[in-house]
């Protein structure tokens, strides 16, 4: 207590050690500050029961009654089950024995073969459009009669990818025996507008023209007939002038 004290023995030599010492010296005295009475009076407490229409001491006469202490209540029978106890060995890591190790093994090769990969592609695209219009015309679909469809062929796009792995395949073997790279074959010209016109003028004559055969070997007969005859005429004319 002596030493928390010190801090307040000042030298009284000196002005400067009187004046701290009545400041803070062990004889200085609180400040007499004279603080404004109070005007305002003191509320009263508030009861905690104030019933509708009575009186602010009125007390609860619900307070007076012990029947609430006394009403005996049903508890439902619950099973009860002891807590179980644990032991600091169990919270030390320690190696896993078989049956554990074998329990995550089984665990892991069921989700791996029940994993479905999400669909990232999207749906109702015009390449897939295109992917299952290829697959009903060439992978045997059923939309036509028999004796009108291709039948069951490799699609086109089977035949790219064949054709660019083939591609591939033969620069690997080349690179791999130290031969030179191939030259491109040169990109061909452009075809003028002419010439192609008169190629797709001689494709739809010769659909046409296989269109009637197989019509009248079906036994076709009447408006469809001459109405594809007249379009391979029109043709016709229009190939020869323009040749």
């Amino acid at each position: 207590m002596a030493q928390n004290k010190a801090w307040q023995a000042f030298d009284t030599s000196t002005e400067a050690g009187r004046m701290l010492k009545k400041l803070y010296g062990s004889s200085a005295g609180h400040p007499n500050i004279a603080y404004p009475k109070l005007t305002t009076k003191p509320r009263k407490q508030m009861p905690k029961f104030i019933p509708g229409g009575a009186k602010l001491d009125a007390t609860d006469a619900r307070s007076n009654s012990h029947r609430r202490e006394k009403a005996s209540t049903v508890e439902p029978w619950r099973k009860k089950y002891a807590r179980p106890t644990y032991k600091p060995i169990d919270f030390v890591a320690r190696k896993r024995n078989t049956a554990a190790i074998d329990e995550i093994l089984e665990d892991m090769s069921m989700r791996n073969a029940a994993y479905r990969p999400p669909r990232v592609n999207g749906s109702s695209t015009d390449a897939e459009k295109a992917r299952l219009q290829e697959i009903a015309q060439f992978g045997g679909g059923k939309a036509l009669p028999d004796e009108m469809t291709l039948g069951k062929t490799t699609l086109p796009s089977e035949r790219r990818a064949q054709a660019l792995e083939e591609a591939r395949v033969e620069r690997e073997w080349r690179k791999r025996r130290g031969l030179t790279e191939e030259p491109a074959a040169a990109a061909p010209e452009p075809k003028s507008l002419e010439t192609q016109q008169i190629e797709q003028i001689s494709r739809e004559i010769e659909d046409r023209a296989a269109f009637l055969e197989e019509a009248k070997a079906m036994g076709l007969k009447g408006e469809p007939i001459k109405r594809v005859e007249f379009e391979i005429s029109t043709r016709k004319h229009e190939l020869e002038r323009r040749m």
